[in-house]
């Protein structure tokens, strides 16, 4: 009986990896990175590792091609495709705010009034910011919500529900830039991170009553930074 024997073959060219007529895309800026490649890459690379094992967790996981394949691929391959790779980890991620974006026909608008956020809002924000990019799809999911309103430049977005946003992670995951992820962090942290640590640091030490002194001024202090719904 004959034995079929899969021959592999691996090319780079027009930053792509290709593989027995499978592309895989070689990103060259933030904006063409997705944010669960991204998550995977910062939750699998380990400074100790050896130079090869770096240099296969950068290009499988930012290119999705897999491990498997790489590790027979020509080291030519592999080197050019970390070039590429290593200058886009160069530069910086975009810092801009992108207020509003659609997937799949629905459009997300960032949260318009911070100081409007629910105290579970805050405490989940507060926990999940702790873990780093290894949560952010779901730091994004409390920040972007579906528009249920909008007039002009202004909108409503629909209430908080941690189901709702467990399964808008997962869709971000797949969807969001690197670019648009960091420019809302960016924004988000320069704002309500120094607010958010009153809640973590001095809740057990404040009674009730200075708790929504606390609550109360980090709202109006947040309401001086940001516009108005609708």
């Amino acid at each position: 009986m004959l034995q079929y024997t899969q021959i592999l073959i691996f090319i780079f060219y027009s930053m792509q990896i290709v593989i027995n007529e499978q592309s895989y895309y070689v990103p060259s800026a933030f904006n063409e990175v997705k944010l669960g490649n991204f998550m995977d890459y910062m939750a699998q690379y380990n400074e100790e590792d050896n130079e090869a094992k770096k240099q296969l967790v950068l290009v499988s996981t930012l290119t999705g091609a897999p491990k498997l394949l790489l590790e027979k691929a020509k080291k030519n391959v592999i080197d050019q495709a970390v070039e590429e790779l290593s200058k886009m980890l160069q530069t910086k991620a975009s810092e801009e705010l992108n207020l509003v974006f659609e997937i799949d026909g629905v459009e997300y608008g960032f949260h318009p009034n911070l100081h409007e956020l629910k105290l579970k809002e805050f405490v989940d924000l507060d926990n999940k910011l702790a873990d780093g990019w290894q949560t952010m799809a779901e730091v994004m999911s409390i920040l972007y919500r579906p528009i249920t309103k909008r007039k002009g430049d202004k909108y409503r977005i629909e209430e908080y529900d941690f189901k709702t946003a467990k399964h808008r992670a997962k869709l971000f995951k797949q969807e969001l830039s690197v670019d648009t992820v960091n420019g809302a962090a960016a924004f988000f942290l320069s704002i309500a991170v120094q607010y958010l640590t009153i809640t973590r640091q001095f809740s057990e030490k404040l009674n009730r009553r200075e708790r929504r002194k606390a609550t109360r001024q980090m709202k109006n202090n947040l309401a001086r930074n940001m516009g108005g719904t609708l």
